[in-house]
């Protein structure tokens, strides 16, 4: 799935600008890293390119085609190929498992190999039934985590992953992540730093500075 964005300016209040003039393409298969610091407008940028947020101004190219101007049907079954991770766990009342299998609810089917096949790989298979008020941040991570990979995402929006990640759960991401380009799919990543795990992997630096992009570099 290619997404192009043209023109995308963005503000909350119609003053100040949190992006200006933003140009991006993400075509090829690959890992895309978006760098800059606390206030540059990273997330901003991961939600437009997520089709949650409408720019205030541009246009948002879905295979060539402009997303805001589809009916509400066509865009929801876009939506369905990106999934969107939010920097902070954002968990719903319940236990681990429910929150992992509440994406695959809201699509109308429940694969429960795969859950249990995650739930494993990142060693969550003891608090699987555990209320999510009494989790680590780090479990509670992981979980928001892997609620986007069972849901296998064409693009896959990542706001500062490895955050709350123990060194064991970041290395099992990254391996994650690379499966997804490896089956042709886009992995984006918003972050302030790049995280040793990562480093070698990393086909797309893009740099946002002040809401602008300052550099594209193509690593491999």
């Amino acid at each position: 799935m290619e997404i192009v964005l043209k023109g995308i300016w963005h503000s909350y209040d119609n003053q100040i600008m949190v992006l200006k003039r933003i140009d991006l393409e993400f075509k090829e298969p690959g890992i895309y890293v978006v760098l800059g610091p606390n206030g540059a407008g990273k997330t901003t940028l991961m939600k437009i390119t997520s089709l949650i947020l409408r720019p205030l101004q541009g246009v948002v190219l879905v295979e060539g085609v402009d997303f805001w101007g589809l009916d509400k049907e066509k865009k929801e079954e876009i939506r369905k190929s990106i999934v969107y991770v939010h920097d902070k766990p954002i968990l719903l009342r319940g236990s681990v498992r429910d929150n992992i299998s509440i994406g695959m609810k809201i699509r109308g089917k429940i694969d429960e190999d795969l859950i249990d096949h995650y739930i494993k790989r990142y060693s969550l298979a003891e608090v699987q039934k555990r209320s999510v008020h009494r989790l680590s941040a780090g479990q509670a991570k992981a979980i928001s985590i892997i609620r986007a990979l069972v849901l296998k995402p064409q693009v896959l929006v990542l706001d500062e992953p490895f955050v709350f990640l123990d060194d064991s759960r970041a290395r099992i991401l990254v391996e994650d992540i690379v499966d997804i380009v490896n089956c042709g799919g886009k992995v984006l990543i918003a972050t302030h730093y790049v995280h040793k795990e990562l480093r070698n992997e990393i086909n797309y630096v893009i740099e946002l500075v002040s809401g602008e992009i300052k550099s594209v570099v193509k690593i491999h």
